[in-house]
């Protein structure tokens, strides 16, 4: 009779929809999210929020400047010496990070940065920086660690520097732990000023002290007792022979030639030319040790045989000064031999020599010197110019390392060191052959007359000023090379930082190519949303169309149903019983109840449709597309500011670096300036001295062609009287031509000098 199938099919479709989807199967353990931490529950909070972190120690400058001091030990035994000063400079630029308070236990402090400072200013031969540093520290009580060894080098740098009475005043602060060394460099000080005693005194304690220099220590001491009494001569030669017994190296041919000398002047000319024939022909004291042999056979009376000794040395030692004195000696020697043509060949070779190197040096000196003063101190050679009588071995080089060798610098910083005992090594006898070897080396000294540089040095203060002025240089040079090292390890440390960047660059580049690729797929993926949100929109407007309809279906029905019963009840008016109306009435009631709840499904219509899990999750997806939309293009934009960056970075550093760099540059440009001036005036010395060299030189040829001259009127006198011919002006007997004198007298009786050999 009534129609209730929409009524019913409404009333399933209002049931909620949330009801009928089937609940998601559970997910396993791992993957369940983290429950969440109530805000009270702090122990909690800590343990989820837990995660590994560097551990950063405290600041302890004490320990940093510690760690800086043994870096530079370390760089100083290892013979690193730009790296350690550079480092060294740089700490005494800190006094507030290196008081003696800021360091306790075994860290070391500010004494022990000064002491390492001086020794890396001592090894690179900064004497003038050395002194500053030194000279305080040896005469401060919170040093008596380094007292004995800075006492020393101060010693050397005080004799090296021609200071005898600061030398022979800083032996006496020393002790007797000195090995010898200090001991000995006091004694030629007190020899250089006249103190026989004081010298004799000082060799025999050095010799006493053994070690390295005892050796030379007992020759000086012959040398000095020969210097207080000279007629003691015949037993210094003993001593000396007994010491050349024992010596070895060119210490050996140092004393034999020295007993040679000693022995020449005591007009022993027999032992004389026997101890001079004992030194090594490939000896650097050979040149010398052959001239005192030949003066000795002509003294001998022994003339062939010094004939053939002074040409042999004219022959291999054309550079030395004494060349033409020995040609003329050794043409007088064959003309006291009755060779007279072979005699006037000679003195008309001499005399042709000397006449043109005369000239050949006149025009030299006018131009070439100063090119051969610049080579020689751009070779930084010129100091062996300045080398005291290197043909009879006078000069003795100590080892750069002299009283700062590993084992004192080790020393110096052990924990049970109380002082130091300076370590000393073997002595070098600077000889000839070391000052031609060092002169062959150079290639841009070719138009400088060798025997200008064998020559002795000239009677000015040339020396001295090259002295002061090196010095000046040296600490240039020192300069230069630490503002070289500076720049290069900023510029080494800027190749690092380019490289590291151009690899971040690299990454940086993938990580933006992934980026875009994610944005790419996100894009995508956001499109796609929008086509289903669209279609979305379409099917809900069409749910809500079918509800709509049934809704009205339903209504229509209830109302017609009612309509139905009010027609009945005015037809069966007053006709029916009472359960009848209870029916009609119950039925009013279910018509009105399916209207009420009509009303209600529609009224709820929109919200069960925005409950549903395909329309609710549309909004959530459409923001979490956008919120990563947002955060890919701050990425992005992030990404694009930190390459542009490091590409600006790369570009900066490329491009000259920072102020740093600049400051450096400029830094080195001054140091470089400052070396270039100082060069120039060490220039001026060494081209002064040569200047002079050369004008004491062409004098001296002046009067060997002189004597030539003579030496060949007399051989063509001579050969006159051999032919019985009459004699032709500037006649002179054999006696007058032959040398009047000894080696002493200093010239022959008008044919040529005397060179005698000196005695040490």
């Amino acid at each position: 009779m009534f129609r209730r199938a929409g009524l019913i099919a409404l009333l399933a479709g209002a049931v909620p929809l949330a009801a009928q989807v089937s609940p998601a199967p559970a997910r396993p353990d791992s993957a369940q999210p983290a429950v969440a931490t109530p805000a009270g529950d702090s122990s909690a909070a800590s343990a989820l929020t837990r995660r590994d972190s560097s551990i950063t120690p405290a600041a302890d400058q004490a320990r940093g400047v510690d760690a800086e001091i043994r870096v530079a030990l370390y760089e100083l035994m290892d013979d690193r010496f730009i790296p350690a000063l550079t480092r060294l400079q740089w700490l005494s630029t800190s006094p507030t990070a290196l008081t003696d308070a800021a360091a306790s236990g075994a860290l070391h402090g500010r004494q022990d940065m000064m002491f390492l400072l001086s020794q890396a200013y001592y090894r690179l031969g900064m004497d003038s920086a050395f002194r500053s540093v030194a000279t305080p520290l040896a005469a401060s009580s919170a040093s008596a660690r380094f007292g004995a060894l800075l006492r020393s080098q101060l010693l050397l740098d005080a004799y090296r520097h021609g200071d005898y009475a600061g030398a022979i005043r800083m032996a006496g602060t020393m002790s007797g732990q000195d090995q010898g060394l200090g001991t000995l460099v006091a004694g030629l000080a007190a020899y250089q000023t006249g103190d026989v005693a004081g010298a004799q005194q000082r060799f025999a304690a050095a010799r006493t002290a053994g070690g390295p220099y005892a050796q030379y220590a007992q020759y000086m001491e012959a040398l000095t007792a020969l210097r207080a009494d000279t007629t003691q001569r015949a037993s210094a030669v003993t001593t000396l022979e007994a010491l050349a017994s024992t010596a070895t190296g060119e210490l050996q041919d140092q004393v034999r030639l020295t007993a040679a000398q000693v022995a020449y002047e005591g007009e022993r000319y027999d032992d004389a030319a026997r101890l001079a024939g004992q030194v090594a022909p490939t000896s650097g004291l050979a040149a010398q040790a052959q001239l005192t042999r030949a003066w000795a056979l002509y003294k001998g009376n022994n003339i062939a045989a010094a004939g053939q000794a002074f040409d042999e040395f004219a022959t291999r030692y054309p550079q030395l000064p004494e060349r033409d004195e020995s040609r003329l000696m050794a043409g007088q020697a064959l003309l006291q031999l009755g060779r007279t043509t072979d005699a006037a060949n000679v003195f008309r070779t001499v005399a042709d020599s000397a006449t043109s190197e005369s000239r050949d040096l006149q025009s030299r000196a006018q131009s070439s010197m100063s090119q051969a003063a610049r080579a020689l101190v751009q070779a930084r050679a010129a100091g062996f110019l300045f080398v005291n009588d290197p043909a009879n071995g006078k000069t003795i080089a100590l080892d750069d390392a002299a009283g700062s060798e590993r084992q004192v610098l080790a020393a110096a910083f052990g924990d049970s060191a109380t002082s130091i005992v300076p370590a000393v090594s073997a002595s070098e006898i600077i000889s000839l052959d070391d000052v031609s070897r060092r002169f062959d080396a150079l290639t841009s000294t070719n138009d400088l007359p060798r025997r200008v540089v064998f020559a002795p040095a000239s009677a000015t203060k040339n020396p001295q000023e090259f002295a002061s002025r090196s010095q000046a240089l040296y600490a240039a040079d020192a300069a230069v090379v630490v503002a070289q090292h500076t720049l290069a390890e900023l510029l080494a440390s800027q190749q690092r930082q380019i490289a590291l960047l151009q690899q971040l660059q690299t990454r940086l580049n993938s990580d933006a190519d992934a980026l875009g690729a994610t944005a790419a797929k996100l894009t995508a993926a956001r499109d796609s949303l929008a086509h289903l949100a669209v279609a979305l929109d379409a099917a809900a407007i069409r749910l809500r169309q079918m509800f709509v309809a049934q809704i009205n279906t339903t209504r229509m029905m209830a109302n017609e149903n009612r309509a139905s019963l009010d027609s009945v009840k005015s037809l069966l008016n007053g006709a029916q019983g009472s359960p009848e109306y209870t029916i009609l009435d119950t039925e009013s009631q279910t018509a009105t109840a399916y209207l009420q709840l009509a009303d209600i499904i529609e009224r709820g219509l929109d919200t069960a449709l925005g409950h549903h899990p395909v329309f609710a999750r549309r909004d959530s997806v459409n923001a979490h597309s956008q919120r990563l939309a947002a955060l890919l293009g701050e990425s992005q934009a992030a990404l694009a500011g930190a390459r542009q960056a490091v590409t600006d970075e790369i570009t900066r550093l490329q491009s000259g670096g920072s102020d740093r760099t600049r400051t450096l540059q400029a830094a080195l440009a001054a140091a470089e300036s400052r070396r270039t001036a100082a060069e120039n005036s060490v220039v001026a010395v060494v081209d002064a001295e040569l200047r002079a060299r050369a004008t004491e030189m062409i004098a001296s040829l002046k009067r060997d062609t002189e004597a030539a001259e003579f030496g060949s009127a007399s051989a063509s006198f001579f050969q006159a009287i051999d032919a019985g011919q009459a004699p032709t002006t500037g006649t002179t007997s054999s006696a007058s031509i032959a040398p009047a004198s000894g080696p002493s007298s200093g010239a022959t009786a008008g044919t040529t000098r005397d060179s005698q050999p000196h005695q040490k």
